[in-house]
C-alpha cells in the first residue's frame, strides 16, 4: 500500500530555514531495517521455474490483499497460485507506506451513517491489528508490530467537537477512546510534543506501527507453509474467460497470458493488484532521525481532510501525507515535501534544525471519499477485485482480503 492518508496537507511553515530540497535518500527506509531472514521470505521463485499443476484460483498481486486472499483461500480448500509481477514481495504500496496501523477506513466512524454495514469495519480492523501485535510478539516472529497508542490533536473548537463525536461512536461501537486534555498530552510524550496550539486530543489506545515490509515477509512465510504457491517476474498482460470441459460438466475459466509468453488456466480469479495500478493522485512521505521512546503514540492534525500522520519508531519519525499532487509529475515533490518536514517541526520542536533523511512518493488510486470494496468481476467464471485501498489499505486490506478468498474457494466447491 502506500503511504496511508486520510487526504491530508500541512501548510504550516514554521522554519524559514529550511532548504528548499532536502538532501535525502529519495526511498522509504523499509529496506534498511530488514535482517536476511526477511529478505529471504520476500523474494520470489521466477514463474518460469515452476511446474506447471492445477490451481483453483489464481490471485494477481502479492501485496497485503492478495497474500490475505491466498490465505483464506487455503483455509477453504482451494489450491492457491499468486502471481508477482516483481522478483520480490514489497515493491508497491504497501512497502512504499507509512507503516501506521490504524482501524477503521477513509473517514470518521462518527461519519457513517447510522445501520451503514461500513461501520463494521472499525471493530473487524481493531481486531486484524490486535492479532497482528499479538502475532509480533512469537519467538522468531518475521512481524515487526506494536501497539502504541494514537493522538489526534485539535487546534481549535470545531476540530475538538468533531472529535468528542468520533470518540463517542467508537465507545458506542465497543471501541476504546478517550478526550484528553493539553496536559494529559505533554505528560504522555514527556513533554516533547508541542502542545502549545492544542485545545483536545483524541486519543485511540488500540492503534500502533508496523514496519510494512516485515508483515509482507509475515504474510508470505504463512502463506507457503499453507501451500500456496507464490511466483515472481510473473506480469499478467491479460485476462479472459474460456470454458474447458471436463467429462462431467462444461466450466467456466480464466486464461491468463502471461509477459513472457506462458498461459495459465483456473476456475477462479482474484484482482489485488492494489492502488499503484491506475494512480489518480501523487502522495508523499519522508522521515526524520528522531531518537523517541518505543512507546511515543501515533499521533496526526485532526483539521478535517488537511493533515499529516506522525509515524515514531527505528529511530524515526516518519510522516506522511500532504496535498496530492499529480501521477508521475516529481518536479514540485520538494515543495510537498517541504510542508510535511514543517508540519513535523511545529509538532516535534526538537526538530527545527533537522532535515529529512529519507523523502519518497507513490503514486496510487485515492479520492477523498475512497472506501474499500470486494467487488464481484462480470462474467461467468468466478471473480473478485479488491479495490479501494487507496487509504488506510494495511487493516481493510487484510480483512476484504481474507473475506474475498474465502467466499471464491466456497463457490467454485
Amino acid at each position: 500500500m502506500q503511504p496511508e492518508t486520510r487526504t491530508k496537507t500541512a501548510t504550516r511553515n514554521t522554519s524559514a530555514t529550511t532548504a528548499a530540497k532536502a538532501k535525502a535518500v529519495t526511498r522509504a527506509p523499509w529496506p534498511d531495517d530488514l535482517d536476511q531472514r526477511v529478505r529471504n521470505a520476500l523474494a520470489l521463485p521466477d514463474i518460469a521455474t515452476l511446474p506447471s499443476v492445477p490451481y483453483d484460483i489464481v490471485i494477481i498481486g502479492a501485496g497485503v490483499a492478495g497474500l490475505n486472499a491466498a490465505l483464506g483461500a487455503r483455509s477453504a480448500g482451494a489450491r492457491v497460485l499468486v502471481l508477482e509481477a516483481a522478483t520480490t514481495i514489497g515493491t508497491g504500496a504497501t512497502g512504499r507506506n507509512a507503516g501506521i496501523l490504524s482501524a477503521g477506513i477513509n473517514m470518521g466512524l462518527a461519519d457513517v451513517p447510522e445501520g451503514d454495514p461500513d461501520a463494521e469495519m472499525w471493530p473487524a480492523t481493531t481486531r486484524e491489528l490486535l492479532s497482528l501485535v499479538e502475532q509480533a510478539r512469537q519467538p522468531d516472529a518475521l512481524l515487526i508490530a506494536s501497539l502504541t497508542g494514537a493522538l489526534s490533536l485539535a487546534e481549535n473548537r470545531t476540530a475538538a467537537r468533531h472529535l468528542a463525536q468520533e470518540a463517542r461512536a467508537r465507545v458506542n461501537a465497543g471501541l476504546r477512546a478517550e478526550m484528553w486534555s493539553p496536559d494529559q498530552v505533554a505528560e504522555a510524550t514527556a513533554g516533547r510534543l508541542n502542545t502549545s496550539t492544542l485545545v483536545e486530543a483524541l486519543w485511540l489506545p488500540d492503534e500502533g506501527r508496523i514496519q510494512p515490509l516485515t508483515l509482507l515477509a509475515h504474510l508470505a512465510q504463512k502463506a507457503r507453509a499453507a501451500g500456496i504457491t507464490l511466483a515472481g517476474n510473473a506480469r499478467v498482460a491479460a485476462w479472459e474467460h474460456t470454458n474447458a470441459k471436463s467429462t462431467k460438466r462444461t466450466n467456466a475459466r480464466w486464461r491468463f497470458s502471461l509477459a513472457n509468453g506462458a498461459t495459465i488456466e483456473a476456475p477462479g480469479l482474484l484482482l489485488a493488484v492494489g492502488p499503484t495500478a491506475q494512480p489518480t493522485g501523487r502522495l508523499y512521505a519522508l522521515a526524520f532521525r528522531a531518537n523517541l521512546p518505543d512507546t511515543f503514540p501515533l499521533f496526526w492534525d485532526s483539521a478535517p481532510y488537511t493533515y499529516c500522520d506522525f509515524r515514531p519508531g527505528h529511530g524515526r519519525l516518519t510522516v506522511s501525507g500532504g496535498r496530492y499532487g499529480k501521477p508521475g509529475a516529481a518536479q514540485r515533490d520538494y515543495v510537498y515535501h517541504r510542508r510535511l518536514a514543517n508540519a513535523a517541526r511545529h509538532w516535534l520542536p526538537e526538530l527545527a534544525s533537522k532535515e529529512p533523511t529519507y523523502t519518497w512518493a507513490v503514486d496510487i488510486a485515492v479520492t477523498s471519499d475512497m472506501l474499500p470494496r470486494a467487488r464481484r468481476l462480470d462474467g461467468h467464471a468466478p471473480g473478485y477485485s479488491i479495490e479501494g485501498l487507496g487509504a488506510l489499505g494495511v487493516l481493510p486490506g487484510t480483512v476484504l482480503g481474507r473475506r474475498a478468498g474465502e467466499q471464491l474457494a466456497r463457490e467454485l466447491a
